[in-house]
C-alpha cells in the first residue's frame, strides 16, 4: 500500500474515465459509472481498487481477488470472478502503468526559486521554474519552462535543457544539451571528461575531451549514472532511452532511440548501440563495437564483438544465447561425468 506520507493519490475515477486511456476498453456489460479509488496488486486489492493480470502464473490470485475491477487480456472474459469488472487491454501491464500514472501523478514543482540558489544573470531560465536549495546555474546556461531542479545540483556554463525536465538532488550537468521531458535522478553526472589518455611509462598524457553530450527528449537516467562527453565527436543518446542506476557511458558512444539499459552496465568508448536495444544488468561492452537494432544482451554478459540486429546474446564472451546454453549444458555434463569417474 503506498504510504500517504510519500505518495498522494488522485481520483477517484470512473471506469469510463479509465477506459479513455490508450489501448483500454470496457468489457461488455460493465457499468462505466463504477468508481475506482486506487490501484493495488491482485492479492492486496479490495473494494474500490483496480488491479491487473498480465501473467497466468497469478491466475489463482485473479480468480480469488477482492478487487472491484481488473485489467486483463480478452481471454480473461471466458472465466473471471463473479462481480469483477474487466477492463480489456492487449497489454495489461502497459495499461496498468498508464492507469497507475493517472492515480499517482508526478510531484509538480512549486514554482519557487530557493533563496540560496546561485543563478548567473547571464543564464536563461524558462517560465515556472522550481529550483532547490544551493543550486548553481552558471552563465549562458539555458533551462526550459516548468523545470524542477533538485538541491545541490550544478548546471555548468553553456548547458541547455528543454522544457518539463526533472533533476534530482546533486545532479551535475556540463558540456551537454538535453531535450524535453527528461527525468534525471539524484547523483547523475553528465558531460564530465571521457577516459582518454596516451599511456606513457613516465607519465600518461591526457587527451583533451572536446566534444559534448547530446541527449534527446523523454529520456530517463537512474541515480548515479554517468555519461562522459566526447573526445571530439559527441556522445549521443536518442529519444525515449532509459538508463537504470549506476550505468557508465563512455566517450563518443552513440545510443539510439528507445533503448533500455539495466543497472551496473558499462559501455566503453565509441561503441554504437542501435535503436530499441535491451541490455541486462552488469553487462560490460568493449569499445568500438556495434550492437544492432533490436538486439538483446543478457545480464552479466561480456560483449567484445559486434552483435547483429535482432539477435539475443549471452555469456562471456557474449555469443548467441542458444549457443551459450548448449555450451553450458555440455560443460555441466562433462563436469558430472568427471565427478562420477572419480
Amino acid at each position: 500500500m503506498p504510504d500517504p506520507h510519500f505518495y498522494q493519490v488522485a481520483g477517484p475515477f470512473s471506469l469510463a474515465e479509465l477506459a479513455e486511456l490508450p489501448d483500454v476498453e470496457l468489457a461488455p456489460e460493465v457499468d462505466p459509472n463504477i468508481m475506482i479509488s486506487d490501484v493495488r496488486p491482485l492479492d492486496q486489492a479490495g473494494e474500490g481498487d483496480l488491479t491487473f493480470l498480465s501473467n497466468l502464473k497469478y491466475l489463482d490470485q485473479f480468480l480469488n481477488t477482492n478487487a472491484t475491477a481488473c485489467i486483463a487480456a480478452r481471454a480473461a472474459l471466458k472465466k473471471f470472478p463473479k462481480g469483477l469488472s474487466i477492463l480489456v487491454a492487449e497489454d495489461p501491464y502497459k495499461a496498468y502503468a498508464r492507469i497507475a500514472n493517472k492515480f499517482y501523478q508526478p510531484v509538480l514543482g512549486n514554482g519557487e526559486v530557493h533563496p540560496t540558489a546561485v543563478i548567473s544573470p547571464k543564464a536563461t531560465i524558462g517560465k515556472n521554474p522550481s529550483i532547490g536549495a544551493y543550486v548553481v546555474i552558471e552563465e549562458n546556461a539555458v533551462v526550459g519552462d516548468n523545470c524542477i531542479i533538485g538541491p545541490h545540483s550544478f548546471l555548468n556554463r553553456g548547458i541547455r535543457i528543454g522544457s518539463d525536465c526533472r533533476l534530482g538532488a546533486g545532479v551535475v550537468l556540463s558540456f551537454c544539451q538535453i531535450g524535453d521531458n527528461a527525468f534525471i535522478h539524484s547523483g547523475v553526472k553528465i558531460g564530465q571528461d571521457g577516459f582518454g589518455f596516451a599511456p606513457d611509462p613516465a607519465e600518461h598524457v591526457k587527451i583533451p575531451q572536446l566534444g559534448r553530450v547530446i541527449i534527446g527528449s523523454n529520456c530517463e537516467f537512474g541515480a548515479n549514472t554517468t555519461i562522459d562527453r566526447g573526445s571530439g565527436p559527441d556522445t549521443i543518446i536518442g529519444d525515449n532511452t532509459w538508463l537504470d542506476n549506476l550505468v557508465q557511458v563512455g566517450h563518443n558512444v552513440t545510443i539510439g532511440k528507445g533503448v533500455i539499459i539495466a543497472a551496473q552496465t558499462g559501455i566503453s568508448g565509441s561503441t554504437v548501440i542501435g535503436d530499441f536495444v535491451v541490455i541486462g544488468g552488469q553487462v560490460g561492452l568493449a569499445g568500438h563495437i556495434k550492437i544492432g537494432e533490436g538486439a538483446q544482451v543478457s545480464a552479466k554478459s561480456g560483449v567484445i564483438s559486434d552483435v547483429p540486429a535482432g539477435e539475443i546474446y549471452a555469456g562471456f564472451p557474449a555469443r548467441p544465447r542458444k549457443q551459450f546454453f548448449r555450451q553450458m549444458a555440455t560443460l555441466r555434463k562433462l563436469s558430472n561425468n568427471k565427478g562420477s569417474a572419480t
